[in-house]
């Protein structure tokens, strides 16, 4: 399971986390889903037949939109999530486990 956290340091907060293919937003018994990805690097919000398809991750780059129509909004690397990319980028979050998963779930949780 991957831990999502809003916020760097001493100062972040946990927003959420994902695993398993599954997105959540809280933690504990509180926690609910709130979409899902693919190991191919796919991001879905909602789950089951209503779910749709919102962006996706790849070599530490998270994009959203899909095919020709995409657009670059963060990046993930080494624990840390950034929103924008390059020079400009901005780190805004962190997070501890698998890195598509977390790219994942910063799409959904922190970059709306």
């Amino acid at each position: 399971m991957t831990d999502i956290y809003a916020g760097c340091g001493w100062s972040r907060s946990h927003i959420g986390s994902c695993g398993k293919g599954d997105i959540y937003k809280g933690y504990g018994w509180g926690k609910s889903c709130v979409g899902s990805y693919t190991v191919s690097g796919d991001v879905y919000s909602g789950y089951g037949w209503g779910k749709t398809c919102v962006g996706s991750f790849s070599d530490g780059t998270v994009y959203e939109g899909y095919g020709w129509g995409r657009s670059i909004v963060g990046e993930y690397k080494n624990g840390d999530i950034y929103k924008g990319y390059g020079w400009s980028r901005e780190r805004i979050g962190e997070y501890v486990g698998e890195d598509g998963g977390a790219a994942a779930a910063a799409l959904l949780l922190l970059f709306k």
